[in-house]
């Protein structure tokens, strides 16, 4: 994924006319092939109109660009790209607008219209405008960030030629801008009223140390704290991957070096600051000039006499210069013929330029005297000459001064005191405003799923986990608010993977001593399986009855034929048991080759199914004849675990994907890996209705609807040593589950 995409929509309701956002969502081959349009847009006029209008553009340009035959031609077609492609179904999406317009007799107030139209590939962008919406761009520069309007900075090419010929497009959008997003950059696509309510450098705070979801929803927040009533719209873009789809770790050096002449903005911004600051605050550069102004003229009236000022001498003759007077400035200002430094008609220029030159000049003595700095003799000079000053000042003047000083620790301490509390009071409103957000997202969680919405549910769990990940956690109350959100996040994830932990389950049988790694239930009886016997277990909990298999060491994969055979399997042998008359046989079929590594086992009137990770084939066995090869086309069976046979074959995988085959051929089956994601799905049984999952590791059942595969309920059984195997009644209304220590009853 080579963007990470967040829309803004506040107050839309609230605008005289319609406003909207849409990024499309179409599948990964068609994103892969033609990336995401997205669509912001306020249109003036009544409402309705608008809404129509903004219902046409959606879907006009995503059948246009969508459904265009070049999109499938792009690898094959030299020259073709993405950004012909999107001109032309915007020059079809113009035309049919104006026909659509006029169709429906729609009038809209084009002073109040502002549209934005563009695609998304790769670290690609391509958009067209109308009206008043801005196209922000925020990257990096000399370690910091700047923002660019990147329409008043596009290079304005007047033709477009393909093929020799102008390409003209006619209607609402009438250019298109296209470039690169630079790597480890955010584009901000926004209607008017954001930027004038959010300052450039509170969107840059936001958006560059946020993700774009959770940047989105700090942006609203802010927004609603200055005005409720003004619609606002947005689209965050953030640049994560580079053009060879590698993931971004630092910032390269070329993009660094773009757009040198935005520096001269950050001036603008600091002019406007001053101008706009509050006259109540207090600032902490015109402070310091006071204080230096005040010792300044407490230092003055200490001295016996004036200091004479010099001007500048007319003689060129160098003996009659006097000697306070810098002989370097003069000779400067001799060769420039300007006057002097206290002229009133000097030039503002040339006492920067002055100023510029004595600072770097005493910066050069200062670095010349820095070694005396590490000697206590310097520091013992200093406050002896401080003290000795200080001394001399008569008593009202050491008041003044004692008065003096006392104000400014006052006034540093008052200023220190009150930023400290302004952050921590920022801080508190910020993490407030993320729990509540947050909050609201865990009840929308619930409405989805009070109308068994499971997949919107999922989608706004996914956004409230980005949410919560970014709180901070460093005070106590911090902490708490983060386990309790963290717990109700937790709950809402069961409820939509649809776990129930099973605990205190009814206890029938005790087997500690007996070994049986299979269960079945066959007509009102369990049968479990052991290395050489099969036990028959009553459901009163009786002692269970032996019956010792003749030849066998190893019986496993209990499958029962769903009439009155159970099957096991036990290295290269195939063993039956009849439950009528507790006799057992060998099953004798040919080619059976256990080399074949066999993994899946099912019966299916009166025919074995096998399925081989190795060979990905599915063979059925029948009494005297040979394997068959069940499947007639190719299939990736490498993590086939298990089958499930009624006619169509169904292969689940280990991680809890099923595959679905009728007549040798595979069908469209909607199921999923589960989740949580596992790794160990190792049984599977079914009946007419269900199929059921086992995961012994995980000590977890998975029942999913046989006709379309979705998931119905999970259950843990946490309270178990061991969960060694699973089976179901006649009726599927109660689950007898074997483990190590004993069967156990479970009613639906």
């Amino acid at each position: 994924m080579y963007n990470k995409i967040a829309q803004i929509i506040l107050n839309s309701g609230k605008a005289t006319g319609s406003s909207g956002v849409y990024v499309a969502q179409p599948d990964s081959l068609k994103e892969g092939l033609a990336g995401k349009i997205f669509i912001l847009g306020e249109i003036g006029g009544k409402k309705a109109d608008g809404e129509k209008i903004i219902s046409f553009l959606i879907s006009d340009l995503d059948n246009n660009y969508y459904n265009d035959e070049k999109i499938l031609l792009r690898g094959k077609i030299e020259g073709l790209k993405v950004e012909n492609i999107f001109e032309a179904a915007l020059a079809k999406t113009n035309k049919n607008l104006n026909e659509f317009l006029i169709h429906q007799k729609i009038k809209i107030n084009l002073a109040e219209t502002s549209l934005t139209v563009g695609i998304i590939y790769e670290n690609k962008l391509h958009f067209a405008g109308f009206g008043k919406n801005r196209a922000l761009l925020i990257y990096r520069r000399a370690g910091g960030y700047e923002i660019i309007n990147v329409e008043t900075s596009a290079e304005n090419i007047n033709e477009n030629k393909e093929d020799g010929k102008p390409l003209k497009m006619t209607g609402v959008f009438s250019s298109v801008i296209s470039g690169e997003i630079p790597l480890g950059s955010y584009f901000i696509f926004a209607s008017e009223s954001l930027p004038e309510y959010l300052s450039g450098r509170e969107m840059v705070e936001i958006v560059t140390k946020l993700p774009p979801v959770v940047a989105a929803e700090q942006i609203k927040n802010t927004l609603l704290k200055m005005n409720t009533y003004v619609p606002f719209l947005g689209i965050i873009i953030k640049n994560t991957t580079d053009s060879v789809g590698q993931e971004i770790k630092e910032p390269i050096e070329e993009v660094l070096s773009a757009h040198n002449s935005i520096s001269s903005l950050n001036y603008t911004e600091q002019k406007t600051e001053q101008m706009l600051a509050p006259a109540g605050i207090i600032s902490i550069k015109k402070i310091s000039n006071l204080i230096k102004s005040l010792l300044g003229s407490l230092k003055q009236k200490q001295k016996t006499s004036p200091k004479k000022v010099y001007r500048e001498s007319i003689s060129s003759n160098e003996d009659e210069v006097p000697k306070t007077q810098s002989r370097l400035e003069l000779d400067r200002l001799g060769k420039l013929n300007l006057p002097g430094a206290n002229s009133f008609s000097r030039p503002e220029k040339i006492t920067l330029k002055q100023n510029s030159y004595r600072f770097f000049f005493n910066a050069g003595k200062l670095i010349k005297l820095s070694p005396n700095l590490v000697h206590k003799s310097f520091w013992a000079h200093i406050s002896s000459t401080l003290v000795g000053w200080a001394k001399k000042l008569n008593l009202k003047n050491k008041f003044l001064l004692i008065g003096l000083v006392a104000i400014i620790l006052i006034f540093a301490g008052s200023i220190i005191w009150t930023r400290s509390n302004s952050r921590k009071q920022k801080a508190t409103d910020d993490f407030q405003t993320m729990v509540a957000s947050i909050e609201a997202k865990e009840n929308l969680i619930d409405s989805h799923l009070l109308y068994n919405d499971e997949e919107g549910a999922a989608k706004v769990l996914a956004d409230a986990q980005a949410l919560i990940e970014a709180l901070p956690r460093d005070k106590t109350y911090q902490q708490e608010d983060y386990n309790r959100l963290v717990a109700k996040l937790g709950d809402l994830e069961k409820k939509i993977q649809k776990i129930i932990t099973v605990s205190g389950m009814e206890k029938i049988q005790d087997i500690s001593n007996l070994n049986i790694s299979n269960l079945v239930y066959v007509s009102g009886k369990l049968y479990g399986v052991s290395a050489s016997s099969v036990y028959t277990f009553t459901l009163d909990g009786a002692e269970p009855t032996e019956i010792k298999i003749e030849g066998a060491s190893n019986l496993k994969d209990a499958k029962y034929d769903g009439k009155d055979l159970i099957y096991f399997r036990d290295g290269g042998k195939i063993f039956k048991f009849n439950v009528k008359d507790s006799k057992v046989s060998s099953l004798d079929i040919k080619d059976y080759n256990e080399a074949d590594n066999y993994s899946g086992f099912s019966i299916y009137a009166a025919k074995v199914y096998l399925a081989s990770q190795v060979k990905n084939k599915i063979f059925n066995y029948s009494n005297s004849t040979s394997r068959v090869d069940w499947l007639k086309e190719e299939a990736n069976l490498s993590k086939t675990t298990d089958l499930f046979v009624d006619g169509r074959i169904y292969a689940l995988a280990s991680d809890g994907s099923i595959k679905k085959f009728y007549i040798g051929k595979a069908e469209n089956y909607p199921n999923r890996p589960l989740a949580p994601a596992v790794s160990s799905a190792s049984r599977l049984l079914g009946d007419a209705k269900q199929l059921y999952i086992i995961d012994q590791a995980a000590k977890r059942l998975a029942i999913l609807a046989l006709d379309d595969g979705h998931l119905m309920s999970q259950y843990i059984f946490d309270s178990l040593g061991e969960l060694k195997d699973v089976t179901v009644d006649d009726t599927g209304k109660t689950i007898y589950i074997l483990a190590s220590d004993g069967i156990y009853k479970l009613p639906f």
